[in-house]
């Protein structure tokens, strides 16, 4: 069976998981964040009028808080486990509730109102007890003003993913060979470490534009925070004396086990936390409170490509470069004479006016100097708008042949960027690596969910990649930060974006994810998904 960017939330609930970018083999849409949901009873879908209206069953701004003790826990539409779920905690994360449960029928913690909507289970999932250890030890939620909202790492090693800090000895039984590794490290660490300039280096503006430019150098981090730490290197208090965490992944193990599972080479993994542990290694924590070796994991920091702001300067048609060694051209004794290089991912405003000299077809830019139009991924100015655009309705027009996504209010282009799209082109979606045509709304969206996927010709789990858009079954817009590609068709049928352009078009798009929300489902409580135009 051939995958796509198959995708899924942890399933440490045992609920039915997401599928991602879908196999040949797949035609099931999923439905919802966790797959089915039942159908509400009469009496359980006219329960919110039967509950209880004790102002301290319903929540303040200054009120109490409740958190999530399992990797995702749901918020539901109603206290009831069969009714819609709107969206869910991640681990840690904790948000404002009501002083008081509405009910305990089914919830032995009691079920608990939140803000702005919506019924949490004070129970396996969640609780109101904020000094568990998961809620005290998890504290580094995610960055949503940052294109990547952690820090992130691809493990260049095969690495053991440790249950609690593992002896100098232990670590030796558990990782093959790592007298040679750690030799190597001793001499090449530097060298593979080396950070460079990412997506957080970047200024935006309050709607997620790209405003400053990249700098000629990397910030000064240090180990320390690169790896998600609070500034100590001494071990936390929950891995002090041989304590662990309880086990939140979705490897089950044993309570006495050292190890949960093992991470394979190019895996993604997104950290809150590190410290130096036994054997003077450094060890940093993963956001489903297990440990990696940092030897093990190269620092990603994403690619500072990013579109363009339409409402500061820019209009359509515009063009990014897609291929090294481009250039301008003067092309008016009807050939090509070199004026400049233009550098790849660069963008490039067009007149509009295109020409064909022998058998290449050319593009006029702003100055009067072409370009070649297969180094450019353009996105047009359009003929004509479709219906729907009226209004300040918001909308994506995506084009898989010129690998460019628009965002629209109404029928006015306010952003435009170069994507990645299916690598088989405009191929059957069902039988190729392709991306669906079609208009469909966002269905589901995710501050960073897992991903795994058949990249480059190597099968690599992607753990929280971020800004996660569905839109048909596991078909998805998100931030890809293990390339810069864009213009160029690669995925396995998701859209690829640049960790900036995922961010600002995640802000763009209904339904509005609330505050400390990991993850929102589109419904009449949460709100419509924006609708995304897919065409050739």
């Amino acid at each position: 069976m051939r995958f796509g960017c198959t995708a899924a939330l942890a399933s440490v609930l045992a609920i039915a998981s997401l599928g991602g970018c879908k196999s040949k083999d797949e035609k099931k849409e999923a439905a919802g964040i966790f797959g089915d949901v039942p159908s509400l009873s009469k009496s359980a879908a006219t329960q919110e009028s039967l509950l209880p209206t004790d102002p301290e069953t319903m929540p303040k701004a200054d009120g109490p808080r409740l958190g999530a003790v399992a990797y995702v826990a749901p918020i539901y539409a109603q206290p009831d486990r069969r009714s819609e779920k709107l969206g869910y905690l991640r681990a840690g994360g904790t948000v404002v509730r009501a002083e008081k449960p509405v009910k305990t029928d089914d919830c032995a913690g009691g079920w608990y109102r939140i803000v702005p909507s919506g019924f949490v289970c004070a129970s396996d999932e969640a609780t109101t007890d904020l000094q568990h250890p998961i809620i005290r030890a998890l504290t580094l939620r995610p960055d949503l003003s940052k294109p990547l909202p952690y820090p992130y790492a691809f493990v260049r090693a095969i690495a053991p993913n440790y249950y609690r800090v593992p002896t100098k000895a232990e670590q030796f039984q558990y990782e093959m060979a790592l007298d040679r590794h750690l030799r190597s490290y001793k001499k090449l660490g530097e060298k593979w470490d080396k950070l460079e300039v990412g997506s957080n280096d970047i200024a935006l503006d309050a709607e997620g534009n790209a405003v400053g430019v990249p700098p000629d150098e990397p910030p000064v981090l240090t180990y320390n925070q690169i790896y998600g730490g609070n500034g100590s290197d001494e071990i936390p208090w929950y891995f002090a004396d041989g304590r662990k965490l309880p086990n939140i992944a979705s490897f089950k193990v044993p309570d006495y086990a050292v190890i949960t599972n093992r991470i394979a080479r190019k895996a993604m993994l997104a950290l809150i936390g590190t410290f130096v542990g036994p054997n003077d290694r450094r060890f940093a924590l993963t956001t489903d409170a297990r440990l990696v070796p940092t030897s093990k994991l190269k620092p990603e920091r994403g690619s500072t490509f990013h579109g363009v702001d339409l409402k500061t300067g820019w209009s359509l048609p515009v063009a990014f470069v897609k291929r090294e060694g481009a250039y301008t051209y003067d092309v008016s004794s009807m050939s090509f004479e070199k004026r400049e290089k233009v550098a790849r991912l660069e963008a490039i405003q067009l007149t509009g006016r295109s020409n064909r000299i022998g058998d290449q077809r050319v593009v006029e830019t702003l100055d009067g100097a072409w370009v070649k139009e297969h180094d450019v991924a353009i996105a047009p100015k359009p003929s004509k708008l479709p219906s729907w655009a009226k209004g300040d309705k918001r909308w994506i027009d995506i084009s898989i042949q010129s690998q460019t996504l628009v965002l629209y209010e109404g029928g006015k282009a306010v952003y435009a960027t170069a994507v990645s799209t299916g690598r088989d082109g405009l191929g059957d979606p069902k039988k190729t690596l392709s991306t669906p045509t079609g208009t469909f709304d966002i269905r589901e969206k995710h501050v960073a969910t897992t991903m795994d996927a058949n990249e480059v010709d190597n099968k690599f789990e992607l753990r929280d990649v971020p800004w996660v858009q569905y839109f048909k079954g596991g078909y998805a817009l998100h931030a890809a930060p293990w390339h810069d590609e864009f213009g160029k068709p690669r995925s396995h049928g998701c859209i690829n974006l640049s960790p900036i352009d995922a961010r600002r078009i995640f802000n763009f798009t209904g339904p509005s994810l609330p505050g400390e929300w990991h993850g929102v489902n589109a419904n009449a409580v949460t709100g419509e998904g924006t609708l995304i135009h897919i065409h050739p």
